[in-house]
């Protein structure tokens, strides 16, 4: 599988959960079956000097795609801008697209944050680089919207750290239930600078390599199993995971005491168990979950 675009490619690079206790996020996604990486701060560079964001995260890496667990841990805007989307409701806010030269991806005329010059340090001294462009809360009021450029790939995707029990081989999809569905695709297909395509009462924005869908809430129903309380929107409602072996994953999620939801080409995890959203256990080649 290709992991970075070139040229003006635009992938779907990694989805984020907001999380009260990132310390406890290892255990709560080892238990689905994830291989979860340390605790990583994130710093930012400003005038030649690394200054603390004021979030943290731990990764699950895929062959393509990876998930990002984050948490608070500094008193900065960022800081609190996601212990707000946490005392909001716990699970996904966070959707970001990759682009092999981040400053050069036409916008549509979305209003953007300053570009950010993300670094992390890792213990053996080598730093994590990644040059970040987000859109503003007014411009994407769903959640943290952002593109950016991997200067470091080969500290994100660390050997070894992409094999999961559970068979987890790509990121494929994210479902973002909104109030209006209609104009946020419209939005987002300005940002993302492709079209989006309507299927009854789901829009789908197909990128060069995964995909991202909007829906309103009354469409929920249709599209998911039944699930009690969910947050009023917008929200994260599930993410799309592709599994190299879905009997393997079976199996595992079966040993573990989780209860899915199963068809023949897709295991749905429900979001009691999938740290706040629905997980989309599916096998390759399946159609995505809104169309199925």
């Amino acid at each position: 599988m290709k992991q970075l675009p070139t040229g003006d490619e635009l992938f779907l690079d990694h989805v984020g959960y907001f999380l009260a206790d990132l310390e406890g996020a290892a255990g709560r996604f080892g238990r689905l079956g994830f291989t979860v990486s340390p605790v990583n701060i994130h710093y930012n560079s400003a005038d030649g000097e690394l200054v603390r964001s004021g979030t943290a995260n731990r990764l699950i890496t895929f062959e393509a795609g990876y998930i990002e667990a984050l948490g608070q841990v500094a008193d900065t805007p960022l800081g609190a801008e996601l212990a707000s989307g946490v005392a909001r409701y716990e699970g996904l806010h966070l959707l970001a697209l990759a682009h092999e030269r981040v400053g050069e991806h036409d916008v549509g005329g979305t209003d953007m944050r300053p570009t950010v010059f993300l670094r992390r340090p890792l213990e053996d001294g080598r730093i994590v680089r990644a040059t970040v462009r987000r859109a503003t809360a007014e411009a994407m009021p769903e959640g943290r919207v952002q593109l950016l450029t991997h200067e470091t790939p080969e500290l994100i995707w660390l050997p070894d750290m992409d094999r999961h029990a559970n068979a987890a081989r790509a990121l494929t999809g994210f479902l973002q239930i909104v109030a209006d569905p209609e104009e946020a695709a419209a939005r987002y297909a300005r940002f993302a600078n492709r079209p989006a395509r309507r299927s009854g009462p789901v829009f789908e924005i197909a990128l060069d390599r995964g995909r991202f869908a909007l829906a309103g809430p009354d469409a929920l129903g249709a599209l998911l199993p039944d699930a009690p309380h969910p947050p009023p929107p917008p929200f994260g409602a599930a993410v799309g995971i592709e599994s190299a072996d879905l009997d393997r994953t079976r199996f595992l999620l079966a040993n573990a005491g989780i209860t899915v939801h199963g068809w023949p080409d897709r295991l749905l995890v429900p979001p009691t168990e999938g740290l706040g959203a629905w997980i989309d256990f599916h096998r390759p080649n399946a159609a995505p979950l809104w169309a199925a």
